[in-house]
């Protein structure tokens, strides 16, 4: 009996001890992965103090001028320098409309990863229901942090064109609009 019991025991033990080392690979994968997120996260808000060094605040000013008062055949340098800060600020323009879902997401998917992880270190949660759980949110994470990827790429791209292109751009819009460069007029309201 005592045998028996015994044999009972080092089974529990040798069976918790699996189940353990099961969790922590997992709830190690999940904060790695938490952690990636979290950096993804911070690239994204970084990605506003360089829009605002590129000057972009003249984009829209500009694009209405020119989209204004281009008339003539322009030369190629010209042509690619607006064509280029055209492109780029519209690139720029777009990441802005679509950073603030893109934060959301990711501080969500955070979140859920949190719990997660909290829910496993708890032993709160069955070992076939975190391996659903954790896929789930890994190939939600893993499409986040490529898009955030893609979306950095593209707005650092576009900062550099943008930049390349702004002082050429004012150049052409001094030589048709009597040496001054146009500004933003707020609007008021006349009572």
């Amino acid at each position: 009996m005592r045998f028996l019991f015994s044999i009972l025991v080092l089974l529990t033990v040798f069976t918790n001890c699996g189940r353990k080392n099961i969790y922590e690979k997992e709830i190690s994968t999940i904060d790695s992965t938490k952690v990636v997120l979290q950096v993804k996260l911070n690239e994204l808000l970084r990605a506003e103090k360089n829009i605002e060094v590129s000057a972009f605040s003249k984009f829209e000013t500009y694009e209405a001028f020119l989209k204004s008062n281009i008339k003539d055949t322009l030369n190629k340098p010209e042509a690619t320098a607006l064509q280029l800060f055209l492109n780029s600020g519209k690139t720029i323009r777009q990441f802005n409309a679509s950073k603030a879902e893109l934060i959301k997401q990711t501080e969500l998917s955070i979140e859920q990863l949190k719990k997660l992880s909290l829910d496993a270190r708890e032993n709160n949660i069955q070992q076939n229901a975190l391996q659903s759980f954790y896929s789930t949110e890994k190939n939600h994470a893993e499409e986040l942090i490529t898009v955030i990827e893609q979306n950095i790429k593209a707005l650092n791209l576009s900062i550099n064109s943008y930049r390349n292109s702004l002082p050429r751009t004012e150049e052409y819009i001094r030589t048709i609009n009597n040496g001054t460069l146009p500004t933003l007029v707020a609007d008021t309201q006349i009572d």
